[in-house]
C-alpha cells in the first residue's frame, strides 16, 4: 500500500509539474554549469515521459471479454536522466525508466491483466560517456539488436510482431529487448557507430503465461552482441547487428533440461527524405521463438528457426492550425514464419494515421488486416498520448 502511494505521489506530481509548463520535451530541472568550487553545478537532471491510454478491438471473438476492448493503459512510462561532469570531457551517466500501468495501480477492473505489476523498471542503468573514447554503460537497457534494428520500425502502435524483441521467451532476459545485467559500449567513428556488449548471468525467469508453459524457467548463462550503425547521409541509416544468449530450458514438472544457443541476426533501413518516412528490417531466429506445440518439452521448447520482416511508408503533412500540429498517413506490415519446430505463419499489412496536436498531445488509428495460421482477427486501435 506504502509503495503504492508512493508511485501514485510521483505520477500525479510529475504530470501536474508537467500540464503546467506545457511543453513536449524532457524537462530539465537542473542545467549543468560547471564552476570551481560547485559540485551540484557539474550535475544535468532531466525528466520526461509519456501516458498512454489504448483501445484495441479485434474482430471476431479472438478477444472476446479482453481487457484491451475496453481501454488499458499501452506503455505510460516516466523518465529520469542525470549527466555529471567528471573531468576533461568524461561524464558519469544514469537513467531510470519507470513504467506505470495506471488502471492497475487503481484497481480499475476490465481494464488490465489479471496479475498485472503496477509499476515496471523498464530500463535503469549507470556508466561513463565521453566524446573521445565512446559510452560505457551497464544495468537493465536496450539490447544492441533493438538499437541499430528494432527500433527503425517500433515506431507504430500494432508492431513488433515479427522481430526478434518482444517475440522470444522474455526480452529482459534473452537480449533481445531490454536486457538486463548488461555491459554495453558504444563508439562513434566517422559515419559509423560501433556497439559491442557482454551479457551476464542472470537469475531464472518462470514463464507463467500459458497452462502449457507452467513450470518452465528460463536460466541466462551468459551472452554478447555487435552491431553497427551506418549515417550513409544525414537521411538515411543502415544498421545491422547480432546477438548471442546460452541458456538452459527447464522443466521441473518433469525434472529436465536443455542448455540452447540462442542467435538473433538482423537488419534494417530507415530513410527520411523531407516528409516521407521509409524503414524495412529483418532477421533470422535460431532456437529463439518459443514453438507453437501444445505440448512442450525442454527439448522442444524454442524453434529451431524462424524469420520475420517488417516495413512501413508514411508521409507528414504539416498543418500548423487548429490545434492540429501535423498529420502523417501510413502504410506499415509485417510476416514472421517458422521454418521448422512448429507450422505457424503470421501475415499482417495494414493503414494508419497520427495526429500530433499541440502541446504534446497525439492521436494514432490503425487498421490492421491479419492472415495467420492460427486465424487471428484484423486490429482496429486507437491510442492517445501524451509526451513531454
Amino acid at each position: 500500500m506504502k509503495l503504492k502511494k508512493n508511485v501514485l505521489a510521483v505520477a500525479i506530481g510529475t504530470a501536474v509539474a508537467v500540464t503546467s509548463l506545457a511543453s513536449q520535451a524532457e524537462i530539465t530541472l537542473i542545467k549543468q554549469d560547471p564552476q570551481a568550487g560547485d559540485p551540484l553545478s557539474r550535475l544535468n537532471f532531466t525528466v520526461g515521459g509519456s501516458i498512454r491510454p489504448q483501445f484495441n478491438n479485434m474482430t471476431g471473438d479472438g478477444d472476446k471479454g479482453s481487457y484491451k476492448r475496453n481501454g488499458f493503459d499501452g506503455g505510460t512510462r516516466f523518465r529520469f536522466a542525470a549527466d555529471y561532469y567528471l573531468f576533461d570531457d568524461i561524464s558519469w551517466i544514469s537513467y531510470y525508466e519507470l513504467g506505470v500501468n495506471i488502471p492497475a495501480l487503481f484497481s480499475w477492473d476490465n481494464h488490465y491483466q489479471k496479475g498485472a505489476n503496477h509499476t515496471d523498471r523498464r530500463m535503469l542503468y549507470t556508466g561513463l560517456k565521453s566524446d573521445t573514447w565512446g559510452t560505457l554503460t551497464f544495468g537493465k537497457q536496450n539490447s544492441i539488436y533493438y538499437d541499430v534494428v528494432g527500433v527503425k520500425t517500433d515506431i507504430w502502435d500494432y508492431d513488433m510482431l515479427a522481430q526478434a524483441p518482444g517475440n522470444g521467451i522474455n526480452g529482459d532476459y534473452d537480449g533481445s529487448y531490454r536486457s538486463r545485467n548488461m555491459l554495453k559500449y558504444k563508439k562513434a567513428i566517422g559515419d559509423v557507430d560501433l556497439y559491442v556488449s557482454y551479457l551476464f548471468n542472470d537469475s531464472d525467469y518462470n514463464v507463467r503465461s500459458g497452462k502449457d508453459y507452467n513450470g518452465f524457467s528460463y536460466d541466462r548463462k551468459g551472452g554478447g552482441s555487435i552491431g553497427a550503425d551506418y549515417h550513409i547521409t544525414h537521411d538515411l541509416t543502415w544498421g545491422t547487428a547480432w546477438n548471442y544468449t546460452r541458456a538452459k530450458i527447464k522443466n521441473s514438472g518433469l525434472d529436465e533440461s536443455n542448455t540452447v544457443n540462442q542467435n538473433i541476426i538482423g537488419t534494417a533501413l530507415s530513410w527520411k527524405p523531407d516528409q516521407w518516412t521509409f524503414t524495412a528490417g529483418g532477421g533470422w531466429y535460431q532456437n529463439y521463438l518459443v514453438t507453437k506445440n501444445s505440448h512442450k518439452t525442454a527439448d522442444n521448447y524454442f524453434a529451431g528457426d524462424a524469420w520475420g520482416i517488417e516495413y512501413l511508408a508514411g508521409y507528414t503533412i504539416p498543418v500548423g492550425q487548429y490545434a492540429v500540429k501535423s498529420i502523417m498517413p501510413y502504410f506499415m506490415g509485417d510476416r514472421l514464419e517458422y521454418i521448422n519446430g512448429s507450422n505457424y505463419k503470421r501475415i499482417d499489412n495494414g493503414l494508419g494515421i497520427t495526429l500530433q496536436l499541440d502541446y504534446g498531445f497525439r492521436v494514432d488509428y490503425e487498421h490492421v488486416f491479419t492472415s495467420s495460421t492460427d486465424n487471428l482477427g484484423d486490429m482496429n486501435l486507437v491510442r492517445l498520448r501524451y509526451d513531454f
